[in-house]
């Protein structure tokens, strides 16, 4: 059987992506993961640059990312990347982020294809599959998360209102903010000794001018749960749930 090529992304450990020990950090290896995807987007005709005349754009709805090796500022590295599914409205993209030989993070991705004419999720045609090279490979045995729950031992840890420095392109928060907002809530104790798997799932856009609340809990599988959310406390806005683990 012949292997199926996949788009490779040459980069580099920026400033912007490493933690306060210098090393690569999650919303470094974030912030690469998406740039990765939108440059093979852009030469498959579907990214941002092209939204005018599609009429079409990716938003993202969960991430998870895994690393395996921290490397520091400066570190040149290479990212892999393939969609795995091409089904109804959403797409499955997986990454495996490599400096030289060695293997520093695995990811995977989910998306949702966006008309931009009507702000809706639209179906993904014939048209759009055909654009990609599909490879079912899966970085990971186990499913995405597609949802969350805070139980009654969840605690309001941090809170503020989104303001414009926070919203991107589609003029709503950016997803790698989410990550910041999460990071505010957690405990000193888990800050500053983070467990290398970072799970995210997106529910809700947040907008400008939005006050948001962060919850955490410990949950019985031993992970760390922010849950971001906002309006009444009787009938809350889930946005979204992140798991560090």
């Amino acid at each position: 059987m012949i292997p199926i090529s996949h788009f490779v992304y040459p980069c580099t450990v920026t400033y912007a992506d490493v933690g306060l020990d210098g090393r690569l950090c999650h919303k470094g290896a974030l912030r690469l993961l998406q740039e990765a995807a939108a440059v093979d987007s852009y030469h498959c005709g579907y990214s941002l640059l092209n939204a005018e005349e599609t009429g079409l754009c990716w938003i993202l709805t969960g991430w998870r990312v895994q690393l395996l090796e921290r490397p520091l500022w400066n570190a040149p590295l290479s990212i892999e990347t393939w969609p795995r599914t091409l089904e109804g409205f959403l797409s499955d993209r997986d990454f495996r982020i490599f400096s030289g030989d060695t293997p520093v993070a695995l990811a995977t991705s989910r998306w949702c294809l966006l008309s931009v004419r009507t702000g809706r999720v639209t179906r993904i045609t014939d048209e759009v599959r055909s654009a990609y090279t599909l490879d079912p490979q899966a970085v990971f045995s186990e499913n995405l998360h597609t949802n969350g729950r805070s139980g009654p031992a969840a605690e309001e840890a941090f809170s503020c209102t989104i303001g414009r420095r926070d919203i991107d392109t589609n003029h709503h928060v950016n997803n790698l903010h989410y990550l910041d907002y999460a990071l505010e809530a957690l405990p000193q104790a888990v800050f500053d000794c983070l467990p290398g798997t970072l799970e995210i799932v997106y529910r809700k856009q947040i907008l400008l001018g939005t006050p948001i609340r962060c919850l955490y809990q410990s949950t019985d599988e031993g992970r760390h749960q922010v849950e971001i959310r906002s309006g009444p406390e009787e009938d809350p806005v889930h946005h979204a749930f992140l798991w560090f683990y």
